[in-house]
């Protein structure tokens, strides 16, 4: 597969990025890009965390996470992590965080966080998803993988199942057990 890598603006413009944005855009030879400009995560109270939604998730303890559900993810970090999802159109992602698109100005315009549950579940979703890249290779094939029925899983679509924690602790073993190899 060939890429190209596109300045984000034409060259000799000055580029303001706001703190964790990428300069640059890869292609594949299809025109499509590989990620969007990595953004990171903002923390409740506002403070940057150096790390994308997919990354965070991964890498927060149970405790972190805990702490993070509970106070609520802030909508700019929701909008981020749909934002980030390249293959699977919006009202799929919305549905696997548990919310709708008018909620979403709802708690933009009350410059408010999401409640628990969309927190928890947006937080599923990105670790999910960071976890079928690492296995997958690309998020393109993870995306891929989300949208589509698996066999492990009963021919339902693994970005469904992700709305309760059973599901995902399933998509999670299914993921895991491709990685090494394992499917029956």
């Amino acid at each position: 597969m060939t890429t190209k890598t596109i300045p984000a603006k034409p060259a000799g413009q000055k580029v303001e990025r706001a703190a964790g944005q990428v300069d640059a855009v890869t292609l594949t030879e299809r025109g499509r890009p590989t990620r969007k400009p990595a953004r990171y995560l903002r923390l409740p109270g506002g403070q940057t965390t150096g790390k994308s939604m997919f990354q965070l998730a991964k890498d927060l303890s149970p405790l972190q996470a805990h702490d993070l559900v509970t106070e609520g993810l802030p909508v700019d970090s929701a909008r981020e992590l749909m934002a980030s999802f390249l293959f699977i159109d919006r009202n799929t992602v919305l549905k696997a965080m548990g919310i709708s698109e008018r909620t979403l100005q709802r708690a933009k315009t009350a410059d408010r966080p999401l409640d628990s549950n969309a927190s928890d579940r947006s937080l599923r979703l990105a670790a999910v998803a960071e976890q079928a890249i690492e296995v997958l290779g690309s998020q393109e094939a993870a995306e891929r993988w989300l949208a589509a029925p698996a066999m492990g899983l009963d021919q339902r679509r693994p970005i469904d199942l992700l709305q309760s924690s059973e599901g995902t602790d399933l998509v999670k073993t299914l993921l895991t057990r491709m990685d090494y190899g394992v499917y029956a």
